[in-house]
């Protein structure tokens, strides 16, 4: 009787625990609802809270270890408050920051119970760019920007659950420094400075006994807008910005409450002014958001499974006997899927959409006149939020759910005349913005942040004239980019403005394209062909440039039946997924590769309600063999 070595040519391991994910790096987790820098953090990997800029926003967003929800708002809308937040997330302190463009600093604390915010004590001086450490009932407060062009101080204050009270102060002012720890045992590393009037980047590490500062081990290099998690002698330093290249940085240090090490572990996405979990641990903890430049929305979870001793790493296609649990496992890969999501209000097809699949925006359309309806969608439900100004269908946007753009489109199905007009929405309201399209046009592709935006291709005044030009947007006004080599309207995009990608569309004789080609800033290059023909399709609007899918549409010319198609993109090739369980064309997209969204559409008439939700496929998932 053949053995499995016979078989498969290789022996069935024997293992005491099934393998680890890895030995230790940063994997990717679920997009965040914004993509600004100076994102509060508090929590742990697997329950972390933080809030939303732009916009001095009052938002908090909970994280579970694999996505985003919504949590509540707070009383006073704040920014610049990256490192100010500090606890966990069902017992989490703010204190100070912007309170917006004209403002200066806050003086305004609040304590978050799980699900609402509510008033503390005030603190003792107006500040911005704020420290913080330790949890909701024994914090610490140390240094911060003071005053207005950024004097840092150096006053450190301790909050007892109620109110604030003086302590001794830390020896080097600073601001947007990274602390970790608790009120008898922490550590400040890094911070900036401008006094008096150049910048500074700190390397200095100082130790907090809970009434004294004393030095620690510089930092192998001066940095400002990092994060950290851990203990006095467990942290871990992450990310930042170094005042000579390479700038913006994804290193990862270990401090052992003596002296600085490098670990090999670097984030994927180097980032500064990030979210992060402020009371995860040396061995486990999460950054989101952050300037990269221009910013990011992703996530990324640390994890160090030290001691490896014994241990291995999972691959796909293992096999073990597993002798503690006694059975027979393998590792496989997850298969793509399309599940059926929440239905919207309002029907209607040649919509626009952005934001993510936990956090998602519709917006304008036709049903069948021009929409100017706007719903917003929390993974598992639509609700109707502000109208557009503009009532608008063919559209495109960018941006998150709190902090949008939609650009572009046709003002009516019946006179087909397109629009210049942008408007931001920032959580509940649109608002018609002075800067507008250089070239009036619809049916375009678009990409990137509220303040890092790209639109090109699309309809042209007088229609039908098709454009190849591409628009920049720095959030106040438009300027002319990189001409796309191929003409065309209906097409989609993803990424961001640095690095966009655009894919399908109609050419000037009515015909599908399957043609992709990826933007650097400034000029478009061809990439792998699309499998599929499409236009009027759907996409990961919050996608990457190296990670993003295309779904429905139509291969026009006529009859052009609707496609329930998807394709992921890798950075150069495009691969078939699952098919939506629903066919249809003129639909919206949110969402990654990771986690997609469609929604809206037509088969053709009439016009859908139906929402999908898309997982990705690829990674690995442990199964045990069973009889049957």
């Amino acid at each position: 009787m053949a053995n499995y070595k016979d078989i498969k040519g290789f022996k069935v391991q024997y293992l005491g625990q099934d393998p680890i994910p890895s030995v230790a790096g940063w994997t990717a987790g679920g997009n965040y609802p914004s993509s600004e820098p100076g994102s509060a953090g508090a929590g742990t990997q697997t329950a972390a809270l933080g809030t939303a800029p732009p916009g001095y926003s009052t938002s908090s967003f909970e994280y579970d270890g694999t996505s985003w929800s919504s949590g509540g708002s707070m009383s006073t809308q704040r920014g610049q408050a990256e490192s100010n937040m500090t606890g966990t997330q069902t017992a989490a302190l703010i204190v100070a920051g912007r309170p917006g463009p004209s403002g200066f600093g806050l003086q305004a604390t609040e304590e978050y119970g799980g699900t609402s915010w509510s008033t503390g004590g005030t603190y003792p001086q107006e500040l911005r760019n704020a420290n913080n450490m330790g949890t909701q009932t024994a914090a610490v407060n140390a240094g911060g920007n003071s005053a207005n062009p950024s004097v840092a101080t150096n006053n450190t204050n301790h909050y007892d659950g109620s109110s604030w009270t003086s302590a001794t102060n830390n020896s080097t002012a600073r601001f947007v420094t990274a602390l970790f720890g608790i009120q008898t045992a922490g550590v400040m590393a890094g911070g900036f400075d401008k006094n008096p009037g150049s910048n500074v980047f700190h390397d200095a590490t100082e130790e907090y006994n809970g009434s004294s500062w004393t030095s620690g081990g510089n930092l192998p290099a001066a940095n400002n807008g990092a994060a950290a998690s851990g203990t006095l002698t467990a942290g871990i330093f992450f990310g930042g910005s170094q005042p000579s290249t390479p700038g913006v940085v994804g290193t990862t240090l270990a401090y052992n409450g003596t002296s600085w090490t490098s670990l090999p572990a670097t984030l994927s996405a180097a980032r500064s002014g990030h979210g992060s979990a402020r009371s995860g641990t040396q061995t486990s903890t999460l950054a989101w958001a952050g300037s990269t430049p221009p910013a990011t929305n992703s996530t990324e979870e640390y994890v160090d499974n030290s001691p490896y001793a014994d241990k291995t790493t999972l691959n796909i296609g293992q096999t073990w006997y597993n002798s503690t649990s006694k059975e027979f496992k393998y590792t496989g890969e997850t298969a793509s899927s399309w599940a059926t999501g929440g239905t919207m209000n309002t029907a209607r097809r040649y919509l626009g959409g952005l934001g993510l699949q936990t956090a998602g925006l519709a917006f304008g359309g036709y049903y069948p006149a021009s929409e100017n309806n706007t719903e917003e969608y929390d993974g598992s439900s639509w609700t109707t939020t502000g109208n557009l100004n503009t009532a608008r269908g063919y559209t495109s946007g960018f941006g998150t759910q709190t902090a949008g753009v939609v650009v572009g489109g046709y003002l009516s199905p019946s006179d087909p005349v397109a629009t210049n007009a942008t408007e931001h929405y920032d959580g509940s309201t649109w608002t018609t913005v002075p800067g507008t399209l250089s070239v009036a046009r619809s049916s375009l592709g678009a990409a990137g942040i509220q303040t890092a935006g790209l639109a090109f291709g699309g309809f042209a005044n007088p229609v039908p004239e098709i454009s190849n030009s591409t628009e920049e947007y720095n959030g106040t006004s438009w300027t002319a980019g990189g001409a796309l080599n191929t003409t065309r309207y209906s097409i989609r995009g993803s990424g961001t403005q640095t690095a966009a990608l655009g894919f399908g569309g109609l050419n000037p004789t009515t015909t599908s394209l399957t043609s992709t080609e990826e933007y650097d800033g400034s000029t478009w290059t061809s990439s792998g062909d699309l499998i599929n023909k499409r236009d009027v399709h759907g996409n990961s609007q919050n996608g990457t440039q190296t990670a993003a899918l295309a779904f429905g549409g139509r291969d026009t010319p006529a009859p052009s039946p609707a496609l329930n198609k998807t394709e992921a993109y890798d950075g150069s090739t495009w691969s078939e997924q699952a098919n939506m369980s629903t066919a249809r064309g003129g639909l919206a997209g949110a969402g990654t590769l990771g986690l997609g969204l469609a929604f809206g559409g037509n088969q053709p008439p009439p016009e859908s309600a139906a929402t999908e939700e898309f997982t990705f496929a690829g990674s690995a998932e442990i199964k045990t063999v069973t009889t049957s």
